[in-house]
């Protein structure tokens, strides 16, 4: 049973309200307010407040780790990726966009060879194109090389760079080891 909040009368009407009347009259009187607040209180008596979750619904703290330690499990059968995996292949995006947006990218490119080349860099080097795609040059597997970090960032628009740190991607030399020489970023 609800209490009507205005006349404080007992009904079974799926409104708050016993009458039209009563819904109707706009004007609330301190007598009425109170027999609004009397209402409410009795009816949250006998009835769970609509805001409160149900009893029981906090997870405890083994809950919380056994929750943490499924999504864990979860995730090893899938297989996770490593922060190296994101970081390269964030730049394979960024490389083909930047590619794209300039019209570099040709119709022989072979985009997937292109992204092998990128995961194939070795430590210290990036992937660098020998004529660079602001000058006209293409995103294309024959204009790729490795260059040492501060290299690439020196050469720059200019070609003036030292050739000799420079390893197309077809040779299968091995990397320089000078570390006075390579500095910067993996690739």
């Amino acid at each position: 049973m609800k209490v009507c909040p205005k006349c404080n009368v007992e009904h079974k009407k799926n409104g708050t309200f016993c009458s039209r009347s009563c819904a109707n009259s706009r004007s609330w009187s301190d007598e009425d307010k109170k027999k609004k607040s009397e209402a409410a209180k009795t009816f949250l008596k006998d009835n769970v407040h609509p805001s409160k979750g149900k009893p029981g619904w906090k997870h405890s703290d083994e809950m919380k780790e056994l929750k943490r330690q499924k999504s864990l499990d979860a995730w090893d059968k899938i297989g996770r990726k490593s922060k190296q995996h994101y970081a390269i292949k964030n730049r394979i995006q960024v490389s083909k966009y930047r590619a794209t947006k300039k019209k570099a990218i040709t119709e022989d490119s072979d985009l997937e060879l292109i992204k092998e080349i990128y995961k194939m860099c070795p430590d210290g080097y990036e992937v660098d194109h020998m004529i660079p795609l602001v000058e006209g040059g293409l995103h294309h597997q024959d204009n790729l090389q490795y260059l040492p970090a501060m290299e690439n960032r020196k050469k720059n628009r200019t070609q003036n760079y030292d050739k000799n740190l420079a390893i197309r991607w077809q040779d299968k030399r091995i990397i320089p080891q000078n570390p006075s020489k390579v500095h910067g970023r993996d690739c």
